[in-house]
């Protein structure tokens, strides 16, 4: 379900009746202010809207006159109220453009819309209805790389979101927000902190959570669940355990259940992607568990492979979607997703013994790190993002060497790339010097 939406009114109520009618087929829940047959003195304000402006966390206010050419009182405290709750950008607040309305001077000309119609109700409606989807802004139009380069920006809509100060978006928007705030916290290393200020926002607020925010913040809490336990073992292979497997597999298939596909926006798309792409990454760390026999491992790796493949026809379907193209997202986050999938099923392949095609993914998880790297050099984004991007490439790179041979590489280009990965370690231990990943490095150059 989307937004839930409160419609308060003046003079007659047929505009609001119609609104609410075909907002609902487009599966938002509306609450008509008052009573719907107009007769005040059968409902309070204490029980009835207040309550119903409670219910609700967007509004569209229609400001008309009644029969004596003055507009209703109650529409203005209704507008107080929640503008109080919401946040102005959440209040949509429409009149006829031709039609004379008494409103106070502060907000006559900017705050609320004049719609052109002409005589006709039902145009009246349909442009109400339209105005209202161009101010939702379903998708979040920005490249989601310099998104999270600009982290606080995210951080800033979450704490501002059931504050006093008012949403700067809508929960549908937050749901986006918050996935690529959990990417964010992956990237910079902060997943305790994130996921400790996700389920504090959970706790507080979850009551009024709309399904999408509900599951993406679940989502978020899960995948550092997860990411918090992994560990490490004696050849530098990363791996889960059973019960932590276990626990997020099940859940991330149950958040999956509840992604409702959405034409209006983007929600869908990037759940489909963030959550296809963490439980193939799940299914890889779960292979590599020591205790696994080797039946077992290769029944992991399999479902890893099948995860990795429904994540790139996920990832070609959010490519499709106007928003992404229009924000250059294939030149960062898709990328990104892209070269996380291919490297899944490189190593997939690998401990499959299915040397062939391992080749053909760790060439193309090659190709997306060169370009992150070169995309985003140091100095246009996060020095620590930079840094993620470069040892990602470099760890890519020696692998790629491994297997210099199948590639034909010949002997002068090997010892460029060789020389090239010794100056990124020389460069690198100066500032991790603990480092996992650069130790695997080191030790893989050291196989070349």
């Amino acid at each position: 379900m989307k937004d839930q939406i409160f419609i308060g009114w003046s003079g007659s109520n047929e505009v609001a009746l119609k609104i609410k009618k075909i907002l609902e087929t487009k599966n938002y829940k509306c609450t008509i202010g008052g009573n719907a047959d107009n007769t005040s003195q059968f409902s309070s304000v204490g029980d009835t809207v207040i309550q119903q402006i409670k219910n609700c966390n967007q509004a569209i206010m229609i400001f008309q006159n009644r029969s004596d050419g003055m507009v209703s009182n109650n529409l203005f405290f209704e507008l107080g109220y929640v503008l109080a709750m919401y946040g102005q950008t959440k209040i949509h607040c429409v009149k006829k453009a031709d039609e004379q309305v008494i409103l106070p001077s502060d907000f006559d000309n900017s705050f609320v819309e004049p719609i052109s119609c002409g005589n006709s109700e039902d145009d009246f409606v349909n442009e109400i209805i339209s105005y209202f989807f161009k101010r939702q802004k379903m998708s979040i139009n920005v490249n989601k790389m310099m998104l999270i380069n600009n982290r606080y920006i995210m951080h800033d809509y979450i704490q501002r979101h059931y504050s006093e100060q008012g949403s700067k978006c809508s929960d549908y928007e937050l749901a986006q927000y918050i996935l690529f705030y959990m990417q964010a916290g992956h990237m910079f290393g902060d997943e305790s902190k994130v996921q400790l200020e996700i389920k504090h926002f959970k706790d507080q607020y979850h009551a009024y959570f709309s399904d999408e925010l509900a599951t993406t913040v679940n989502i978020c809490i899960s995948f550092f669940d997860m990411i918090l336990n992994i560990k490490i073992r004696d050849d530098g292979e990363f791996y889960i355990d059973r019960s932590t497997f276990r626990q997020f597999r099940d859940k991330y298939k149950e958040f999956r259940e509840e992604i409702v596909k959405d034409d209006m926006g983007t929600f869908d798309e990037w759940a489909n992607v963030f959550t296809a792409e963490h439980i193939t990454y799940a299914y890889s760390l779960y292979a590599m568990n020591p205790e696994l026999n080797e039946e077992t491992m290769q029944k992991n790796l399999r479902e890893s492979y099948t995860w990795a493949e429904r994540t790139l026809d996920e990832l070609k379907i959010l490519e499709a979607s106007a928003p992404v193209k229009d924000n250059n997202d294939h030149k960062g986050i898709l990328s990104l997703f892209y070269a996380y999938v291919y490297r899944n099923l490189f190593l997939s392949c690998k401990y499959l013994n299915n040397e062939e095609e391992a080749l053909k993914w760790l060439e193309k998880t090659k190709k997306e790190r060169t370009s992150l790297k070169n995309n985003f050099e140091i100095g246009s984004i996060d020095t620590q993002l930079f840094e993620n991007f470069e040892m990602e490439y470099y760890l890519t790179l020696t692998e790629y060497l491994t297997y210099a041979d199948k590639f034909d590489l010949d002997r002068e280009e090997v010892e460029d790339y060789k020389n090239e990965i010794k100056a990124y370690l020389k460069d690198t231990k100066r500032q991790i010097e603990h480092s996992k990943y650069v130790e695997r490095i080191d030790a893989l150059l050291k196989l070349v």
